[in-house]
């Protein structure tokens, strides 16, 4: 049997709402401030849940989440950055002080794409004492600098009308599906590299966009998971990250369900056996 993982606390910030400039915005224009929206997840050192708030009820035996947001507020709140992952490597480093083994930080810029009505978002799970990209400065009390052990880019519903189903009727005319996509970091520090400087422009994103939405529109399927694949297919001959996540829902497919839909993960392996 398994041991089960060692006890911990979480302090977590979620949707902090935010303004700053991360490079052109979704009609190219430079140096305009976005909306955005920052959720954070510090995770204590096991060692210190014996001891925390929790058990005290002491508040010197936690981190502060107010001193979090005002150190959030200082360093990025009207500020202008070069993008989203610039954006993340500065809140590194701004963590860099804070105590800590592990952070989650996920940015979501919901006006950054004109097509996709959930945004632009940068996901990235922060780890001390890893091997990794580093982005922190390694300063502070917090005994290191993050490294980073995972990452992804999340593009979110996108509405597309195309022909999509087995029924006679869906056939005659298209209709709306909702797509969502997770770009999942590179393994090796050389594929990161150049995933991150691809990611850096703004307009990768808008050019992934418009070519996804271009093979959707001109698609007629009559199953979701093969839609699905020609999306993943569409996303990894355009970027160059290893792995896609796919997710294509039908919103008007059943009367009473929001969304049925197919999550299909892809691949570069996926792309030698299209060949």
């Amino acid at each position: 049997m398994p041991l089960p993982p060692p006890p911990n606390d979480t302090i977590t910030l979620r949707a902090l709402h935010l303004t700053a400039t991360i490079g052109p915005d979704a009609w190219s224009r430079p140096s305009k401030p976005q909306p955005l929206t920052l959720t954070l997840a510090l995770t204590l050192p096991s060692t210190a849940a014996a001891a925390s708030a929790s058990s005290t009820d002491n508040l010197a035996h936690t981190f502060s989440y107010g001193t979090m947001c005002k150190h959030i507020l200082a360093h990025v709140d009207a500020k202008e950055f070069l993008s989203l992952d610039d954006l993340t490597t500065q809140l590194a480093q701004v963590a860099d002080a804070w105590p800590g083994e592990m952070l989650k930080v996920g940015v979501v810029a919901p006006k950054a794409l004109l097509r996709a009505e959930g945004g632009l978002g940068r996901e990235v799970l922060l780890r001390r004492g890893v091997v990794g990209r580093q982005m922190g400065r390694g300063e502070g009390e917090g005994g290191g600098g993050w490294c980073v052990e995972s990452h992804e880019w999340v593009i979110n519903s996108l509405k597309i009308a195309c022909v999509i189903g087995v029924n006679e009727h869906e056939r005659l005319e298209k209709q709306v599906v909702s797509i969502d996509l997770r770009l999942l970091g590179a393994d090796s520090d050389d594929d990161d590299n150049a995933t991150t400087e691809q990611a850096q422009s703004g307009a990768v994103w808008r050019d992934l966009v418009r070519r996804v939405c271009e093979v959707v529109e001109a698609s007629s399927f009559k199953t979701l998971e093969a839609l699905a694949a020609l999306v993943a297919k569409t996303v990894l001959e355009g970027f160059a990250g290893p792995r896609v996540m796919v997710r294509v829902e039908k919103p008007s497919a059943l009367a009473f369900v929001e969304g049925a839909g197919v999550e299909i993960v892809r691949d570069r392996q996926f792309l030698l056996g299209e060949k």
